[in-house]
């Protein structure tokens, strides 16, 4: 759907939509509001592309920030040592 073929309810939905993309991204929304997002994404073309970009932004995000867990070996070796003072 062109931009010119969005009707004024149907942009009010868009803006709607897109508002509370990282919302349903994270899934901190309620089933419902859930629903209606991917209703109107699956309708809307244009909203469906902006959401996908979204959503690949996110993922790389994701993988650059990934949590890394040192081996249960060396954290047991550093719990284990004493610091002295002197």
């Amino acid at each position: 759907m062109s931009e010119a073929a969005h009707g004024h309810d149907e942009m009010d939905e868009c803006v709607a939509a897109l508002t509370q993309v990282h919302a349903f991204l994270h899934g901190e929304m309620p089933d419902a509001d859930a629903d209606a997002i991917r209703h109107h994404l699956h309708a809307c073309e244009r909203c469906m592309e902006n959401f996908e970009i979204e959503a690949t932004i996110n993922e790389m995000i994701k993988r650059a920030h990934r949590a890394v867990h040192p081996p249960e070996t060396l954290v047991s070796r550093v719990m284990s040592l004493r610091i002295k003072r002197t």
